[in-house]
């Protein structure tokens, strides 16, 4: 098997994986067992694989509402996005973000925001605050296709970080 196709096969498990958790996260909801809102990001998978699969674990990510899968392919653990999403303390914002705030600094999750572009200055900020310390990273905002999709900043440089560049400026 080349590491192409071991590539894919790990990429289609966590786009299952997420969608399973979206499920669950309905299911739940439906019971009311996760109080106030969900923002799913069912159909959305391979926006959340795809984006994350380019960074590096060094790198930075803000995102928008319907993050669930971002944070789940970032590395924020599933258990932890639960307890989230269920007002508990041992979510990864000690169960006060819900749905649309989860953050998770130990992996570069630097948070969701329910304001579609909000994430861009947070982006930004990090970038510059990675360059002025002489730090390689990216640090990209990803979100739906609805929401601009996902564009970077950083002080690494090279040509894709050049390409998604260009979709901050238009």
């Amino acid at each position: 098997m080349t590491s192409d196709t071991r590539d894919a096969l790990q990429w289609y498990r966590r786009m299952l994986e997420i969608r399973l958790f979206e499920e669950k996260v309905q299911e739940l909801f439906m019971e009311g067992l996760i109080h106030g809102t969900t923002h799913l990001c069912q159909g959305q998978e391979a926006v959340s694989v795809g984006s994350i699969a380019a960074l590096r674990k060094d790198d930075y990510l803000t995102m928008t509402y319907r993050g669930h899968g971002h944070a789940l392919m970032r590395g924020v653990p599933m258990e932890e996005c639960f307890a989230e999403l269920m007002g508990r303390s041992t979510g990864c914002c000690r169960g006060v973000g819900g749905s649309m705030h989860f953050t998770d600094p130990s992996v570069g999750l630097l948070g969701a925001n329910a304001i579609v572009a909000a994430g861009i200055p947070h982006a930004a900020g990090a970038a510059l605050a990675a360059q002025l310390a002489g730090r390689a990273r990216t640090a990209a905002r990803a979100g739906p296709a609805s929401s601009g999709g996902p564009c970077a900043a950083g002080g690494r440089g090279g040509p894709e970080l050049e390409q998604t560049s260009q979709q901050l400026t238009g």
